[in-house]
């Protein structure tokens, strides 16, 4: 009992640890209250982009195509926070003396890491409430589980293939154009599938941006959660091998 209230205890001297870091860099900060914006806002003007579609591309229907890139927005700003604040640890070598303590370099980057996903994945069943309310809440909480791994996923591409703080923010660049590849969902064409190796792909297929539909919803949603947890795992593995050399 003893043991799990001094856990307790050290996880929330973290999170304030956290809190106060983002309360002082303004971008960080700004980062994750932006991140609660793209839902709300697609929400209101998700009529006008339909009008502005059909006027200026002759497009209908053009905020389905945006939907999914507003959803998967969140992801990919708090995401960023949180491997940038890695980055950040592991440049300063905090990390390093944190390796000294009862909550070791992997259980600090676990902590961050779980933080970061709960954050997305609120922000992702807000954001489908707002953007897909007359889905099922199944799906919601299921799109929701996907966002909050997305996130995840953003914060362990940064410290795995960044490295520096100078190379995260460069890299957090290529890391936005992911955000784009729900639209090759909308591809009528079995070739699309290709488009499968990259998680956030499959945000777009289960949301059928297509009406040309190759694979049963089922193995859909099957495929998609395995592609994320493949993904998930190997960034993960990445991230501790190259942490455990500092």
């Amino acid at each position: 009992m003893m043991q799990q209230q001094s856990a307790v205890k050290r996880f929330w001297l973290l999170f304030k640890s956290d809190a106060q870091n983002l309360s002082r860099d303004p971008i960080l900060l700004l980062a994750t209250l932006l991140s609660a914006v793209p839902a709300p806002l697609f929400a209101a003007y998700s009529a006008k982009l339909d009008q502005l579609g059909i006027g200026l591309f002759s497009i209908p229907n053009l905020s389905a195509y945006i939907a999914p890139m507003a959803l998967l927005l969140p992801a990919s700003l708090v995401g960023w926070v949180a491997g940038f604040l890695l980055l950040e640890d592991r440049d300063d070598h905090t990390l390093l003396a944190i390796e000294t303590t009862s909550v070791g370099k992997i259980g600090f980057m676990s902590y961050r890491l779980a933080i970061a996903s709960a954050i997305g994945g609120m922000l992702g069943l807000f954001g489908m409430i707002q953007i897909y309310p007359e889905h099922a809440l199944s799906t919601q909480l299921f799109a929701a589980l996907l966002v909050a791994i997305e996130t995840a996923i953003v914060a362990l591409t940064l410290l795995s293939l960044a490295g520096n703080k100078v190379e995260g923010l460069a890299l957090s660049k290529l890391l936005n154009l992911l955000m784009l590849f729900p639209l090759i969902a909308a591809i009528p064409s079995p070739w699309r599938l290709l488009g499968g190796l990259f998680p956030s792909y499959w945000i777009g297929e289960i949301f059928a941006l297509s009406p040309q539909s190759y694979l049963p919803t089922a193995l859909v949603l099957a495929v998609a959660i395995v592609v994320h947890i493949l993904v998930l795992a190997w960034l993960l593995k990445t991230a501790v091998q190259r942490t455990e050399k500092l």
